[in-house]
């Protein structure tokens, strides 16, 4: 069993569709009965920590992270004496382990927790590279250089998700030497400094000479980095709308194998605008989505933030026992339930009204972490008797100060574009009223959630708007004007978001956890104390949901989508996608379209971005 485990967890690295299985079977062999009080070991102890390790693996892929965070703890006290010091040396396989916890604290938004794990490692990976350089021992300066490197950088990111910039900066300053991609973020962080700074001018000795020092550093990661993030950020900041200064006919290494990667990669760079976390928290996202005049109820279903909104639920329910006569019907799961850093679909479950209140029958479950519940959109748009989500990929570029050596400090619009490219994802199974299910939850999800990396993904489809433009055509609906429905509820996020972010009686600060409230002047806004850099594009995956009756309903907004390929389909669309936003990018800063020429996909059609106004 142990072996097959292992097999499919290896599987689930390449093919997440796999680490559901894994997950059910790494279980049976680890707790094979929780009411056995044998201290029997299921496998030797040198395995266990392993075995722990491959099963948090295998749990981050299917999104359990807070689970995933226990079974890595697991791992690492197999590690400790009984008096909690260290059996012995760190080695690959434990950094990858803390590096994994670290990585589900981040993901769940647990950033200070995760930032302690990240610099935990680097700690003991700098003691690993001294010892192996006075020794000699090149294997060891390898892997631990790498990881030092890496949870350096992990550990400045977490700090910048929570606002702590002079952290950040102080840790890079300590270890930017080590690394030519820490010297770039080093250098990337003091143009967010500058730009915050009270000296509002470039003249300004000081100032000056803090940015040619980020130019410097910046410049000397983007000659040596394989990632083309630092060299962008140095050529726009040397002269905005006048780029004479690239001499080479390949700045930003487009034709490169593995370019594309390159630049997907760098839609989950630490320089975003922070304040995205209101749409990417679903608590936030509610809230910035229904106030203050609720102009998205037309396309954001019915939900409460509980237990927050516990009483408000209850009376609705209790409405609707009224209506029905039948306990059957009551009992229906009309109600999905949703983790504030759930993606992907993971972290969400479907419940019955009774289920719901249930979860808060005692005092102390009132005071648990807030959710978001929301009415089921239901009946559902069928295709071919399955439900179907849609990923609409957004490119979001924010407003602010630009630093420029030459022009000095320069403000410019946020902008706004919808991509007409996108996917369509089919749940696993064909959907049926859940009354003829039972309470077979895997069979209810596997016909709820349509999230490719979800449940048996290999039963899933994947499709592009073509196709589903295609199958609407055939059944007398206009595609057009259910695009347009689209358009228009993107367009009125992302205007409540940029008012938000530039109001000023939004003023918490900094805090990712902070808890929503309803407020028509945006209190539960979460403002960081830091700016984006606002020449880079940020690509977001806005999910949708259609009814029977063919309206879209706005389901979650993904900070951060998925953008490595899966398949050809997946390969086609991501790369247009990714192509057209740093087109759009380079038109934003000037910079002439022919350096990113080879960005440009073989089957590429054309420039499929369209801005919408912010007016």
């Amino acid at each position: 069993m142990a072996r097959r485990a292992i097999e499919l967890s290896n599987l689930a690295n390449v093919d997440p569709s796999f680490a559901e299985e894994a997950c059910k079977l790494w279980t049976s062999i680890l707790e094979p009965n929780c009411n056995n009080d044998s201290e029997e070991l299921p496998l030797p102890l040198g395995a266990m920590p392993a075995a722990h390790a491959l099963h948090a693996s295998t749990l981050v892929r299917v999104g359990r992270d807070k689970e995933a965070i226990g079974k890595y703890r697991k791992s690492l006290a197999y590690l400790k004496d009984d008096n909690g010091s260290l059996l012995k040396p760190l080695t690959k396989d434990e950094v990858d382990t803390r590096m994994g916890l670290g990585k589900s604290l981040q993901r769940i938004l647990r950033y200070r927790e995760a930032a302690d794990t990240f610099l935990d490692v680097a700690t003991r990976c700098a003691d690993i590279t001294d010892d192996a350089t006075s020794g000699g021992n090149k294997e060891a300066m390898g892997w631990a250089g790498l990881a030092h490197s890496n949870s350096l950088q992990s550990a400045a990111l977490c700090y910048m998700r929570i606002g702590d910039i002079d952290s950040a900066v102080a840790i890079l300053e300590k270890f930017q030497g080590h690394a030519f991609d820490l010297a770039g973020m080093l250098g990337a962080l003091l143009h967010i400094q500058i730009i915050h700074s009270t000296k509002k001018s470039l003249k300004d000795a000081e100032k000056r000479h803090r940015f040619q020092a980020a130019q410097e550093l910046l410049h000397d990661a983007s000659s040596t980095s394989a990632s083309p993030l630092y060299n962008w950020i140095y050529t726009t900041s040397q002269s905005i709308y006048h780029y004479d200064c690239l001499k080479s006919d390949d700045p930003f290494q487009c034709k490169k194998e593995d370019a594309y990667l390159s630049f997907a990669k760098v839609n989950n760079s630490p320089f975003d605008d922070p304040d995205l976390i209101n749409l990417d928290d679903k608590i936030l996202l509610h809230s910035v989505v229904m106030e203050p005049h609720r102009d998205g109820k037309d396309f954001w279903p019915r939900g409460y933030i509980l237990p927050q909104d516990l009483d408000l639920f209850s009376v609705e329910c209790n409405a609707d026992e009224n209506d029905v006569s039948d306990e059957k019907s009551r009992s229906r799961k009309k109600w999905i339930l949703k983790e504030r850093s759930g993606y992907g679909s993971h972290g969400n479950s479907i419940a019955s009204a009774d289920e719901v209140l249930k979860m808060y029958d005692s005092t102390s479950n009132l005071t648990t972490e807030p959710i978001l519940c929301q009415k089921i959109v239901d009946p559902p748009m069928l295709i071919n008797s399955r439900k179907f989500s849609l990923r609409i990929y957004v490119i979001y570029f924010p407003g602010g100060n630009m630093l420029s050596s030459e022009d000095g400090e320069k403000c410019i619009d946020a902008e706004i574009y919808v991509s007409t490219e996108g996917l369509v994802k089919y749940a696993s199974a064909s959907y049926v009223d859940d009354t003829g299910k039972g309470n077979d939850d895997d069979a209810l999800n596997d016909q709820y959630m349509t999230n490719s990396g979800r449940g048996d993904g290999r039963s899933s489809q994947q499709h592009d708007l073509k196709q589903l433009q295609r199958e609407l055509e055939m059944s007398g609906i206009d595609y057009n004007n259910i695009w347009d429905e689209i358009e228009t509820s993107i367009q009125i996020v992302m205007k409540r978001f940029i008012y938000l972010r530039n109001s000023e009686c939004s003023t918490k600060v900094g805090n990712p956890l902070a808890d929503g409230s309803d407020s028509s002047c945006g209190e539960s806004f979460i403002h960081s104390t830091h700016a984006p850099i606002c020449s880079i594009p940020k690509i977001m995956g806005f999910d949708y949901i259609f009814d029977s009756s063919m309206n879209p309903y706005l389901l979650e907004v993904n900070r951060f989508p998925g953008l490595e390929p899966r398949s050809s389909i997946d390969l086609d669309v991501k790369q247009s996608v990714v192509y057209n936003a740093w087109v759009a990018a380079s038109d934003r800063m000037g910079i002439p379209k022919k350096y990113l020429q080879g960005l440009r996909p073989s089957k590429h059609k054309g420039f499929s971005l369209k801005r919408l106004s912010l007016k």
